[in-house]
């Protein structure tokens, strides 16, 4: 039970991570976000395996470290560019079908959920498809605005993450946050070398508080990371994705608070059904 509990923290935590994202979506440079986000989250892996005394990094986990590092920055920066084009929500919720890479994955190598669960995980999917299929035919609503460019380009972006997790989650056999700490290595280099090749256009915006948001957003990502991959040592990864995937309506939730971007009938009955599956899975 334990694991599911780390699951559920680790949705809410992704969510708050691609909220703080999105708010600065077309206002600061993608690069400039990803260094910040992802330095942050560095932090957060190496602050915990050393308080932890788990740190370590093998050869073949920090092989595939890199490797899952290098998928989930093409995934960030797809992501921040579908941002650009379409609604923080339906843009979260499209990426969200990342899941069907590791739930694929957790099938093929034996890791079947009991009945119960596996009613719940269809239902999370349901839900989930019900979430952001309404709005690939959606208008183009203002300048730059094509909700079906950030469709496609939420879809890339959640097959490179799908990809990222199943291989993190083989490098993350001697220590979790090792494994995650040399993942970020791709994503801060690639960031920081755009950054200082366009300064300063790259970092325009980069206000004390937009600075300080991004960080929390960091650290989000880290935490979450964290109580992902540890989740998923200590039960099936496919179940632990599914449970994960929660996360675009936290988001959405925030952004509706927060910007006051509006649910439609079909997102609330969406979080409804994603709520009963979810109860389904840890009942």
């Amino acid at each position: 039970m334990s694991y599911l509990v780390l699951a559920l923290a680790s949705a809410v935590l992704f969510g708050v991570w691609k909220f703080g994202l999105g708010i600065y979506r077309g206002r600061i440079s993608v690069f400039a976000v990803l260094l910040v986000s992802a330095s942050a989250a560095a932090v957060v892996y190496l602050t915990a395996g050393f308080a932890e005394s788990t740190l370590a990094f093998d050869g073949e986990d920090v092989v595939r470290g890199l490797i899952g590092g290098m998928l989930n920055c093409a995934g960030t920066l797809l992501l921040l560019k579908a941002f650009d084009r379409g609604k923080m929500g339906v843009v979260t919720g499209v990426a969200a079908t990342s899941v069907l890479v590791p739930l694929a994955y957790s099938l093929l190598i034996g890791q079947r959920p009991e009945a119960q669960r596996a009613l719940g995980v269809v239902v999370i999917l349901a839900g989930l498809a019900a979430f952001y299929v309404p709005h690939m035919r959606a208008p183009v609503t203002s300048a730059g605005s094509n909700p079906r460019q950030a469709i496609l380009l939420a879809l890339a972006a959640a097959f490179f993450w799908g990809l990222a997790i199943v291989v993190i989650d083989n490098g993350s056999r001697v220590s979790v946050t090792g494994t995650l700490a040399v993942s970020q290595v791709p994503q801060v280099i690639v960031a920081l070398a755009v950054v200082l090749a366009t300064a300063p256009r790259s970092y325009a915006g980069l206000t004390g508080r937009s600075t300080a948001i991004l960080v929390g957003a960091g650290l989000s990502l880290g935490l979450a990371n964290v109580a992902f991959f540890t989740a998923a040592q200590e039960g099936s990864l496919g179940l632990v994705s599914v449970l994960a995937s929660f996360s675009p309506m936290v988001t959405a939730l925030l952004a509706l608070a927060v910007l006051k971007e509006r649910m439609s009938k079909s997102d609330v009955v969406a979080l409804v059904v994603v709520i009963v599956g979810v109860a389904l899975v840890v009942a």
